[in-house]
């Protein structure tokens, strides 16, 4: 009875314990996992049944294609399946088999691949985008592309334009064409401004009547004897604009050109001004805007009078006539039946606007067909209106077909697996993408820091000394080292300086772009135009003359505590004001300034007004004070301002100062004929360029000198979705974005074909750099 009653007891403590809780469970889950098990095998039971019915049908179709295939056989003999069966690639006996054997031989015997083969044979019932990633080939195969419309399809050549940005790219196309075509070509191929000025010349000759339209004239082949800017220049003093012309440092010839390529109109301009810059200030008890309005009318009739036109107007004068004239319009709507725009990425608003005139989105009556390649990953021109958006918005305007290039036969494989893994973090403003390597040769990729620039700049030198000294022999120059597979990149002008001594050093010769970049210190704006006014009062015979140039000295300093133009030309038309003491009080009562700046400002007049007495000034004394007034203080980044002190410390005199302008000044001007002479393959040197420049190239060596934070990217970049861009545009001054930044780094990576090589320093002017952000995005191998 006692066990009895003691093993009811412990079954039932069991019954509540855990493990027995534990035990029900999962022996419930055992249960439901068979159930389950049983349902499946009933539902593969069932697929079984219909695979064993779907064998059957199977096996009694290729029943009857046997015996299809042996009654073939026996009236027609074997079957013979193409080794080229796959789609896009060129099969032996296809009927356009000779025709890409004719380009293939041209083409430096290369075959062309899948995808290029694709463009090259699209039937073009829709307009074609061609994506075309770096070093895949764009330009062989949009030129195959005319030459298999005009070989192959019958298409007639004056049907045919074909328009790019550059005269450089312009000449390769026309060359590649009329090779495709043996020797002899009537494709147009021409720059937007060449294509544009063409179409209107043409029109105002049969019509005359159209010459209300626009402005005609001609650009003079001497690019100095324009006097565009120089009736401007007078516009802007006759209506008193001189706070405007100066205004954030940028000119209004830089806006107008802006706001023209940026497709607005003189009225758009107009309400631009009025509601952004109406309330600053600029003019004295005059409305801005109303002003402009009326400079803007005096422009134009002057320009209509003198047939004075520069280049924005040879592309606005086109955009006139299309939009006011109906009968135009139709006769440039039929005039071409295919239009290829290569670098599509780098169309402004402007040249897109007079496209879709000539070529309307989906409309019905449209004849003419579309080409476009480019590559939204090069969009790099967001300064002058260009940007990623219009080539992938594309799809969304015309009825097309994208064909994608990715293949790089440019680069070694590090230095497109680089780039990819750099540009993904685009990745919200791009087209997804990534680019394969055709290459499998090997060389350098990797990414070097030093302690300064000069360490910097020395490396690269006997580095490509070394890298010169192992190529074949440039022409006729036996034993000397051939420099011209070779390209230093870089950012900005801050960047140049250190390169050109230390090449200059190693007696290594260069070219570069022949512009104020080679100025050195003497390009950075204000520092520019203070010296050049000191150089002015200097040169100058006439006592007249100076006093003109001492005018504008003394106003650019007042500008420079944000005094407008026009009040500082009011103390300036009494010579009884020049006074040192005059002079500093006239500024100090505008502007609170301390006593120190005061005594400051006050010295730097005597030094003035001593100067132009003696032609001696304190230079170093006049530089410390410039950097230090508001306007110049807040706008002139670090780098800048440091570079400018290190420079001026270097020397004691303005005579010393002017000594090594005018060596600087010989330079540039030298670097015209170098440049020609390298151009024209003969020039053994190595080539300076900024990275803006450089796309289209393609160098067995690259440098890439100076990635850092404030050096690239840009001190004044900022993420694209941080901030409002249109009140920016509407001021012209569009902003410099991460991404676009990003996109010129990818630029500059992908000019290399065997040796890449970034470089960056530790310091720059004794002080720390920020590692620039790319350099991580990339992920290369860093040596110290």
């Amino acid at each position: 009875m006692g066990k009895s009653f003691g093993g009811v007891i412990v079954n039932w403590l069991f019954s509540r314990s855990e493990q027995k809780v534990a035990l029900d469970k999962e022996v419930s889950m055992l249960r439901m996992t068979k159930e389950k098990s049983l349902n499946e095998i009933l539902s593969l039971k069932e697929k079984i049944k219909v695979l064993q019915i779907e064998e059957v049908r199977i096996k009694n179709e290729h029943n009857k294609l046997s015996i299809l295939v042996d009654e073939y056989k026996k009236r027609f003999g074997d079957l013979k399946l193409s080794a080229h069966s796959e789609l896009g690639v060129v099969a032996i006996e296809d009927d356009d088999a000779n025709v890409f054997h004719h380009l293939m031989n041209l083409n430096g015997g290369n075959n062309f691949n899948k995808e290029q083969t694709s463009a090259i044979r699209f039937d073009m019932r829709k307009h074609l985008r061609i994506i075309a990633g770096a070093g895949s080939g764009k330009t062989q195969t949009i030129c195959a592309k005319v030459a298999y419309l005009v070989l192959k399809e019958k298409v007639n050549e004056r049907s045919i334009v074909m328009c790019t940005f550059t005269a450089k790219a312009k000449q390769e196309m026309q060359e590649r064409v009329t090779e495709f075509l043996g020797g002899n070509s009537q494709i147009k191929v021409l720059t937007f401004h060449g294509w544009f000025q063409k179409e209107y010349k043409s029109l105002i000759k049969e019509y005359p009547n159209l010459e209300k339209y626009g402005i005609a004239g001609e650009i003079p082949k001497n690019l100095e004897e324009n006097n565009h800017d120089k009736i401007l220049r007078n516009l802007i003093k006759q209506f008193n604009l001189y706070n405007f012309d100066k205004h954030e440092d940028k000119s209004i010839n830089e806006r107008l050109s802006y706001w023209k390529n940026m497709g607005y109109s003189d009225d758009d301009i107009v309400n631009f001004i009025a509601k952004h810059f109406d309330d600053k200030g600029i003019l004295e008890n005059q409305q801005l805007s109303i002003v402009f309005l009326n400079m803007l009318k005096e422009l134009e009739r002057i320009k209509r009078k003198e047939r004075v036109i520069n280049f924005d107007d040879m592309l606005v004068n086109l955009k006139c006539v299309l939009e006011n004239d109906t009968k135009s319009l139709k006769i440039i709507q039929k005039k071409y039946k295919y239009i290829f725009i290569d670098e599509f990425q780098d169309i402004n608003p402007l040249q897109k606007q007079i496209i879709e005139l000539i070529c309307p989105p989906d409309s019905p009556n449209n004849t003419t067909k579309l080409i476009i390649v480019g590559d939204d990953d090069q969009s790099i021109y967001n300064f002058r209106g260009a940007e990623p958006r219009y080539i992938k918005e594309f799809d969304r305007q015309y009825v097309q077909t994208s064909i994608e290039l990715m293949t790089n036969y440019r680069s070694i494989a590090p230095v497109v697996h680089i780039g990819n893994r750099l540009i993904t973090n685009n990745q919200h403003d791009r087209i997804k993408k990534s680019m394969v390597a055709h290459k499998v040769n090997q060389g350098d990729c990797y990414a070097k820091v030093f302690q300064d620039e000069q360490q910097e700049a020395n490396w690269i030198a006997k580095q490509v000394l070394k890298l010169s000294t192992d190529e074949k022999q440039f022409q006729d120059q036996v034993g000397k080292p051939n420099f011209t597979k070779t390209i230093v990149l870089y950012p900005n002008k801050n960047q140049l300086k250190s390169m050109i001594i230390a090449l200059q050093e190693n007696r290594i010769p260069f070219v570069t772009k022949a512009d104020d970049d080679l100025l050195g210190i003497f390009g950075i704006n204000f520092f520019k135009q203070s010296f050049n006014l000191l150089m002015d009062i200097i040169n100058e015979e006439t006592v007249e003359l100076k006093k003109v140039f001492y005018k504008r000295l003394i106003q650019n300093i007042c500008s420079y505590y944000y005094i407008p133009f026009a009040t500082s030309a009011e103390i300036i038309s009494d010579e009884n004001n020049y006074s040192p003491e005059k002079l500093t009080d006239f500024i100090c009562n505008k502007k609170k300034v301390s006593n120190k700046e005061r005594s400051d400002i006050k010295s730097i007049f005597q030094g003035i007004n001593e100067f132009t007495k003696t032609e001696e000034l304190d230079i170093k004394a006049f530089v410390t004070f410039l950097v230090k007034t508001p306007k110049v203080k807040k706008e002139l980044i670090g780098e800048e301002k440091d570079w400018l002190i290190k420079e001026i410390r270097n020397v004691t005199t303005l005579k010393e100062i002017i000594i090594n302008y005018k060596a600087a000044d010989k330079l540039k001007k030298e670097m015209t004929n170098k440049l020609r002479e390298y151009d024209n393959n003969n020039y053994n040197a190595v080539y300076l360029l900024t990275i803006h420049l450089s796309k289209g190239l393609g160098y067995k060596n690259v440098f890439v000198k100076g990635i850092y934070k404030n050096s690239l990217p840009d001190h004044r970049a900022v993420e694209k979705n941080s901030i409002e861009i249109q009140p920016l545009i509407e001021q012209a001054s569009p902003p410099t974005t991460i991404e676009e930044q990003r996109r010129l780094m990818y630029v500059a990576l992908t000019r290399a074909k065997e040796n890449l090589y970034v470089t960056y320093p530790r310091t720059v002017n004794g002080k720390p750099t920020i590692v620039s952000q790319f350099i991580k995005e990339f992920n290369i191998e860093v040596i110290e």
